[in-house]
């Protein structure tokens, strides 16, 4: 019959080992306490305020995507001292809800950037505290002496120009922070935030220019000449009407003559004949309708002569007045 296997115990391991008569439980709490030590101490609140008078920014009332750039807005807030010693504050105002860039979400589903400044010429952006330092905040004082209790301060609100998106009403939400500072400028508590919505309303607007040989002219701002030269019948010339929009649009010819060129001073008229895009169109009066909007729609007009055998020489003439409008 096999005799069981008698099993001895092992020598104890370098790292079972531990000093004699010190419990485990010492060796734990040494540690902890050598943990705790290396944590800096954090600076001691020593005053208390609270922001007011502002809820809502604004940076552009109503936006148009073709105009210069617009003039930022400023908006105040307010500092309210409270209690405490004198109060050195710093205001950080963070990137909004979409990500780490300012914009405005619009129910259209496009996207206006924005931005926050401490100067109206736009070159010190606002920000939170970062590095913990006031460096992009907007800092100052309040105290509790006569005169001194609250302290109103501000920042410039931006839209870039040049933003080609869907006529909308656009939205984002910012977290303004009030921070207690010290002397050096560093942050020492939270006093206060407050959540401030961002809102702006692009409106609806479309830009065209008329395009003869490559010379381009603002449609609201001068007269473009399509010249035929000595007249045939059956010469043609075309020309393009570009139209850049945030909204369909509509497009309206109206000619002067009812679609002739006319000699005035003989009083004889020169038929012709005009497409857009392909399409025959009625000079005499024709309003065309787009529905839809992009950075640049080109449509191409072509104008083609009647028959010129029967009238005498002379020069011949027509004005064609487009109008281009939103709708």
């Amino acid at each position: 019959m096999q005799q069981p296997t008698r099993l001895r115990s092992a020598a104890a391991r370098p790292s079972d080992a531990r000093p004699r008569g010190v419990p485990l439980w010492a060796l734990l709490a040494l540690a902890l306490l050598l943990a705790l030590a290396s944590v800096p101490a954090r600076a001691t609140q020593t005053c208390y305020a609270q922001l007011s008078g502002l809820s809502q920014v604004t940076p552009v009332t109503s936006y148009d995507p073709f105009a210069a750039l617009q003039p930022p807005t400023y908006n105040t807030v307010t500092v309210q001292y409270i209690a405490g010693s004198n109060c050195l504050f710093g205001i950080g105002i963070d990137s909004g809800l979409w990500s780490n860039t300012r914009r405005m979400l619009g129910f259209s589903g496009n996207w206006l950037s924005y931005d926050l400044y401490k100067d109206g010429a736009l070159t010190q952006r606002v920000g939170d505290y970062g590095t913990g330092n006031a460096s992009n905040l907007i800092t100052g004082s309040v105290s509790n002496g006569r005169g001194s209790q609250t302290a109103t301060t501000g920042f410039y609100a931006s839209v870039p120009a040049g933003q080609l998106v869907g006529a909308s009403y656009y939205f984002d939400q910012v977290t303004v922070t009030l921070y207690q500072l010290n002397s050096a400028g560093t942050i020492v508590a939270i006093m206060d935030s407050a959540i401030v919505q961002v809102r702006a309303t692009v409106r609806t607007s479309v830009s065209a220019t008329v395009n003869v040989g490559g010379v381009r002219s603002n449609l609201a701002a001068s007269t473009a000449n399509v010249d035929f030269g000595e007249l045939t019948t059956g010469a043609s010339r075309s020309f393009d009407l570009e139209v850049s929009g945030n909204t369909g649009y509509s497009v309206t010819i109206q000619s002067q003559n009812g679609g002739q060129l006319v000699n005035s001073a003989a009083n004889t008229r020169i038929p012709y004949s005009m497409t857009v895009d392909g399409r025959g169109v009625a000079a005499g009066g024709t309003t065309l309708n787009y529905y839809s909007y992009s950075s640049l729609d080109r449509h191409t007009f072509i104008i083609v002569i009647g028959d010129v055998t029967k009238v005498i020489a002379g020069t011949y003439t027509d004005y064609l007045l487009m109008t281009v409008t939103a709708n």
